[in-house]
């Protein structure tokens, strides 16, 4: 089943270079959907030929990012590997389904990935920040 809010994160980093910029256009996503949603471009990602390196560093560095929100705001992030695998496999599954969308921009795909696999702590608490 794929998210809609998923389907916006990638969609969000096919046009605006990040998949954090979906905060900007989706409301109420839960800390847990950010996860899955991490997962879902890191796995449209690789689909469009991302290398093992690059999606083991964009994974790093999600793992480490959302587990130091987790602990500012007091939120458990018990399940990221699973939550993460979730997303890596709905976010596959977009790219195939919805080929004639995506493929003609992931460029900016990649560009947004490899932007996301370094992404600044700061840009990422205002994304989560509600409001």
């Amino acid at each position: 089943m794929i998210l809609p809010k998923i389907s916006a994160a990638i969609l969000s980093m096919a046009t605006y270079g990040s998949a954090y910029a979906a905060a900007d256009r989706q409301l109420c996503i839960s800390f847990e959907q950010w996860v899955v949603m991490a997962g879902a471009t890191n796995g449209a990602a690789c689909v469009f030929g991302a290398d093992l390196p690059d999606a083991n560093l964009h994974r790093m560095t999600a793992r480490q990012n959302f587990t130091r929100f987790a602990d500012e705001h007091n939120l458990t992030l018990e399940e990221f590997d699973p939550l993460f695998e979730r997303g890596v496999i709905e976010g596959q599954t977009l790219v195939k389904r919805r080929a004639a969308i995506i493929v003609p921009r992931h460029d900016h795909l990649l560009r947004g990935f490899h932007h996301d696999k370094v992404i600044d702590y700061a840009k990422i608490r205002h994304a989560l920040t509600p409001g």
